[in-house]
C-alpha cells in the first residue's frame, strides 16, 4: 500500500476534481478514490437527493455530513464528544480530511516547510497549519465552533 505523501498520480486526480464546480457526487468520487488506493476504513453512509446531503463515516463514530452551498461544502462534523461546522472551499482537501488527513500532501508539505522555518521539527504539527482554505472569499474558515 502506498503512502499518503507519495500518490503523485491521486494527488493530480483530486486537484483536476476541484476545477469541477463543488457537487456531493464530485466530492464522493474524490473519497472514493483515496479509499480505493489507500485503503481508508469510511464509507458512505448515505446521500439524500432531495436535501443534495452526503454522509461519510470514518471509524471511531465520527461523521461528515456534506451539503454544498455558494459553490463551498458546508460539513457538520459529528463525533460523540463535539459537534462543529467547517466550510471547505475545495474536494481534494475535504476528500482527504473525510478519509483521515490533516490537509492534502501538498498542503502538508508546505505546512512542513513553513514549520521549519519557525524552528518545528514535530513529526505531528500543530492544529493551527491546517486551517480549510476558502474559495469564495479567500478568508479562512469562520465558523470553526466546537
Amino acid at each position: 500500500m502506498a503512502h499518503w505523501m507519495s500518490v503523485p498520480e491521486l494527488e493530480a486526480a483530486l486537484r483536476e476534481m476541484n476545477a469541477r464546480a463543488a457537487d456531493v457526487d464530485v466530492l464522493r468520487a474524490a473519497v472514493a478514490a483515496i479509499v480505493e488506493m489507500l485503503n481508508r476504513p469510511v464509507r458512505p453512509v448515505k446521500i439524500d437527493s432531495q436535501d443534495r446531503i452526503a454522509t461519510f463515516e470514518y471509524p471511531g463514530l465520527i461523521f461528515y455530513n456534506v451539503s454544498v452551498m455558494d459553490d463551498e461544502y458546508h460539513v457538520l462534523f459529528q463525533h460523540e464528544a463535539a459537534q462543529a461546522t467547517r466550510i471547505y472551499g475545495y474536494t481534494d482537501e475535504l476528500a482527504w480530511r473525510i478519509c483521515g488527513y490533516p490537509c492534502t500532501p501538498a498542503e502538508m508539505r508546505e505546512a512542513r516547510r513553513r514549520a521549519e522555518s519557525v524552528g518545528i521539527t514535530d513529526k505531528k504539527l500543530p492544529a493551527s497549519f491546517f486551517r480549510p482554505r476558502r474559495r469564495a472569499s479567500g478568508a479562512q474558515d469562520a465558523s470553526s465552533q466546537s
